[in-house]
């Protein structure tokens, strides 16, 4: 009897253990894409900046923050906003707002490698090599282009979801937009007003619909392992949600909080009103140190592999700065430099 009851014991065990396995295995394939960002090893390490007002890109080494290269996007007028980068494509997307296009460039040369037709307005965009996609929102024709990275054709131009969310207004649009680490769902923001917004969730591989959650005004997005930090600069916090049901976790307040970017234990977050760079220890949402900021506002940030630098532009049509802050381990920053990149430094990228 006690042989039997040993035996199932072990049984019982293995099962658990083996059940604990393969939930962890699949946590680590949901995060690997951070995993493989934050912990990876490679020669080259770069920052790199739209110049909305310049028609250029200038590229810097993240490691140093030494200027590399500028690049002049081909067309006249062209107005670069926002970038992605593919590590399995070796290939930098940048956005043209004016001339309803994707422009892409080989990653480690810089050099133009081809460009995609999308509808007007091209702004926010984010890139999943597992879902093997790029999705762009274009903010004069209210929709979003989604693109196959295999072929760089769009598969669809995705409308505003009215049917799912009737209570949009006309002046309902597309900004914001992520896909999970995994490449398994999407998230666009689409502001609705001063006071609202929401947060829709797609399928990436059929593109439908799946749900939708409201958040305040102004929202922008970035995915933290199982969490979507959601900064609504007018709602003046950061809304937490779980990132598989959209439910919400927390709020943390920050005033004007809007670009937001991440490495390992910190989320950076800029106060793009107020002059301000706050930092959070995402364990504990908690804002845990802030700064002043040199110039007006503050935008878009980035940081390097080693979480050690943050990159920062600040946009306007008179602007031209892009500063790197020193990341202490306490989390809090120290300017290290500036450089005058162009005229209004718009989206960043690190790769």
């Amino acid at each position: 009897m006690k042989k039997c009851l040993l035996f199932l014991a072990v049984g019982v065990f293995t099962m658990l253990f083996n059940s604990c396995e393969s939930e962890e295995s699949d946590f680590k394939k949901v995060d690997s894409e951070i995993s493989d960002k934050t912990y990876g090893y490679y020669d080259s390490e770069y920052f790199l900046v739209a110049n909305r007002g310049s028609s250029t890109v200038t590229v810097f080494d993240a490691k140093t923050t030494d200027f590399v290269k500028e690049i002049t996007l081909p067309d006249e007028g062209a107005q670069p906003t926002y970038l992605a980068h593919s590590k399995k494509n070796n290939t930098v997307y940048v956005g043209d707002f004016s001339n309803k296009k994707v422009i892409y460039y080989d990653a480690d040369s810089f050099e133009l490698k081809g460009e995609i037709e999308i509808e007007e307005g091209a702004f926010h965009m984010w890139l999943n090599d597992y879902a093997n996609q790029l999705w762009v929102n274009n903010i004069v024709s209210k929709t979003t282009s989604v693109i196959d990275l295999n072929s760089n054709t769009v598969l669809q131009n995705l409308p505003l979801p009215t049917n799912e969310i009737p209570e949009l207004t006309d002046n309902a649009v597309q900004h914001d937009v992520t896909i999970s680490p995994s490449g398994y769902a999407a998230y666009v923001t689409v502001l609705d007003g001063s006071d609202k917004s929401y947060v829709v969730m797609y399928n990436t591989q059929t593109l439908a619909y799946i749900k939708h959650e409201v958040v305040g005004g102004d929202a922008h997005i970035l995915p933290v392992g199982r969490k979507l930090y959601v900064p609504t600069q007018n709602a003046n916090k950061l809304t937490v949600l779980n990132r598989f049901n959209l439910n919400q976790q927390a709020e943390i307040p920050f005033s004007s909080t809007h670009g937001i970017t991440n490495s390992r234990r910190f989320v950076f977050t800029t106060g793009i009103a107020d002059n301000k760079i706050g930092v959070l220890d995402r364990y504990r949402n908690k804002v845990i140190s802030e700064i002043t900021t040199d110039y007006d506002i503050p935008h878009n940030l980035a940081v390097n592999r080693r979480g050690k630098v943050l990159f920062l532009s600040h946009s306007g049509g008179t602007a031209t700065k892009v500063i790197f802050y020193k990341v202490k381990r306490n989390g809090t920053l120290k300017k290290l430099s500036e450089y005058d990149s162009g005229s209004n430094p718009f989206g960043v990228l690190h790769y």
